[in-house]
This record gives C-alpha cells, sequence and structure tokens, in this order.
C-alpha cells in the first residue's frame, strides 16, 4: 500500500538532510513525499528545495497540529506516514512498516534507546520514551500514539477530521487523535522493530520547561475530553501502564511534604519523607535499572532528573484545574 510521507518543518535546517535523505531512499513507486512548512525563518524551504523534496506552505492555524493537517490534506494514497523532522528512520523502515499495516488501522514506531548528544537531560528523555514503548506497554496495540513516526489510514485520519489545531505547539495533539481513533473502534499497532533516533537535544532547564507544559497540557486535555471514551490516554502508554508514572508523582510529593514537616520540627515527617523516597525509587526501579545498564555513567546521571520531573506532575495538574474552572481549555 502506498504511503504520503508528511514532514511537518518549522526552522529545522540543520537536521532536515539527515532526516529527509533515509526517507526517500526507501519511497516505493507511487509514495510520496511531502515537506510542510510552518513559517520557518531560517533555510529550512531552501533545504527541501535543494533535496528536490516537494514542499508547501501550512494553511493551517500555526503548530504541529494545522502543520500536518496540511499536508495529509494533499493525500491521495490509501496511507498518511507522520515523521518529524528531527526523526531520523532505520535502514529497512519501509518494509517493516509495509508489514505492520494489514489488519490494522494505524502503525507507531518507538524510539531508539540511544540519544544524541552527551547530556543527561537528553538521555533522560529520549530513554523515558523508550523504556515506556519497549517495556511498559506489553500487547500488540498502543493506546496513544507520537508523531515522530505515526502511519495512518487516510480515509480515517480526514473522517476523524486529523489533530485538533486548538491545541497548540506540539503537545498533545496526537494523544488527542488517538483516543479520539479508538473510540471509533480503530486500532494502533505498536511497530517495536522500527527504531527511530531523535536528533533533539535537551539541556536541564529546557526539559523540564518541555515537561511542564507537557503536563499542564495533559491535565487540561483530560478536564476538557468526553467522559463517555473510557480511560484517557495521558501518554504513548494506557492509564494503566503509566501507574508507575503516576504513583511516582505520587510518592515524590510526599517525600517533599515530609521533608517541609521535619524541617519544621515535626519528626514524624523525617519518617514520611524517607519513606515516599524509597517508594519513589521502588516504582522507579525497572526504569533506573535499564538506563543505567545501556546508558551506563550518562544513564546514571539521567536517573536524577526522575524525582524533579514527577514533583512537577502535581502542581501542573493544580495549575490546570484553576485554568478549567476559570473557563480555559486549551
Amino acid at each position: 500500500m502506498n504511503i504520503t510521507v508528511v514532514v511537518p518543518v518549522h526552522n529545522n535546517s540543520s537536521t532536515l538532510k539527515r532526516v529527509i535523505e533515509p526517507l526517500k531512499a526507501e519511497l516505493l513507486p507511487g509514495d510520496r513525499l511531502v515537506g510542510v512548512d510552518d513559517n520557518s525563518a531560517d533555510d529550512s524551504c531552501l533545504v527541501l528545495q535543494k533535496m528536490g523534496v516537494e514542499s508547501v506552505k501550512s494553511s493551517g492555524k500555526p503548530g504541529a497540529a494545522g502543520t500536518r493537517n496540511t499536508g495529509a490534506k494533499l493525500a491521495e494514497t490509501p496511507w498518511i506516514l507522520f515523521v518529524d523532522a528531527d526523526a531520523v528512520v532505520p535502514e529497512g523502515w519501509r518494509e517493516m512498516l509495509s508489514r505492520r499495516m494489514p489488519d490494522t488501522q494505524a502503525v507507531q514506531a518507538v524510539y531508539s534507546r540511544n540519544a544524541a548528544g552527551t547530556a543527561a537531560a537528553t538521555f533522560y528523555k529520549n530513554y523515558y520514551y523508550f523504556h515506556t514503548f519497549t517495556r511498559r506497554i506489553k500487547g500488540r496495540y498502543i493506546k496513544g500514539c507520537g508523531t515522530f513516526f505515526f502511519a495512518v489510514q487516510t480515509d480515517i485520519f480526514k473522517q476523524l477530521e486529523g489533530f485538533d489545531e486548538n491545541i497548540a505547539g506540539a503537545t498533545i495533539e496526537d494523544a488527542d487523535f488517538s483516543e479520539r481513533l479508538w473510540a471509533n473502534g480503530g486500532k494502533i499497532a505498536i511497530a517495536p522493530e522500527i527504531q527511530i533516533f531523535h536528533l533533539r537535544e535537551y539541556e536541564a532547564c529546557e526539559l523540564f520547561r518541555y515537561e511542564w507544559n507537557m503536563m499542564r497540557a495533559k491535565a487540561q486535555y483530560i478536564l476538557r475530553r468526553g467522559r463517555s471514551r473510557g480511560a484517557p490516554s495521558i501518554s504513548v502508554a494506557g492509564f494503566s501502564e503509566m501507574i508507575p508514572v503516576i504513583s511516582g508523582a505520587l510518592f515524590s510529593l510526599i517525600t517533599i511534604i515530609g521533608a517541609i514537616l521535619a524541617a519544621s520540627g515535626f519528626k514524624p515527617g523525617l519518617l514520611a519523607a524517607a519513606s515516599g523516597l524509597l517508594l519513589t525509587l521502588a516504582v522507579q526501579s525497572s526504569f533506573i535499572f535499564h538506563a543505567v545498564k545501556d546508558g551506563g555513567w550518562r544513564g546514571f546521571r539521567a536517573c536524577l532528573f526522575i524525582f524533579p520531573d514527577l514533583l512537577l506532575i502535581c502542581p501542573a495538574m493544580a495549575i490546570a484545574v484553576i485554568s478549567h474552572i476559570a473557563g480555559r481549555r486549551y
């Protein structure tokens, strides 16, 4: 089955060549590759032109959702494949994707265990997704989707009216779409053999800023969603598969509250802090073990981001609730 590959572009001139070349190398006759520019201020469009890639300007709202929807409107093939402009596909990706297409409505690739650069923050972010994709998700199908490499039947995508363009930036437009797909009887097959190398690098402050925005957007999404859709997709995994993260957020909060109480002279607070910390480490033990095993010293340093990352969840949810009560839905 032929595909239209849609690559949303926004100031990605430094990564486009590494992304486009392996995509073009394995396209089949009848496939199509389209770069969709979202008001880039760099030479992204020139790079696409030099590589002979069909490119168009986004006609949707600014942001990832509108840019992807613009490319999807051009699709006349049975399938659409969304690939981010900082996601490098592995050799053999086209054949692996073809094997996954029958008997499903969508296909999701996974992140590679390898991360760009040397920063521990980058390793933490990438390995979190790799660990979720390959160890937390046990079944053939995945509840959510990640649009760094996400294929979907064209008719279904257009029937569901694509991604919600009211969702700004690149946050939970994919989770929203995947839930609507599942609610309409569709399924997303996970393809762990298609491992995508992510070129984006993070510094610590940038990582936490990204995580804060993502968590707040997810909380706002859960508050505004229809109550008839069952358990929400709060990540690429389902609700039950995210219990280690949800419980870790609660235990880390107990740790901080206990520490504050202990510092104020309330002796039982020390026990609460120690218990919270031990429980946080316990529910995250699988991630810690594998991150250190695969990443060595860099993996160990990456694990230091677990606790502060989990601590962001509760205040982000609180801010989202306040915003929701005030009438803000996005």
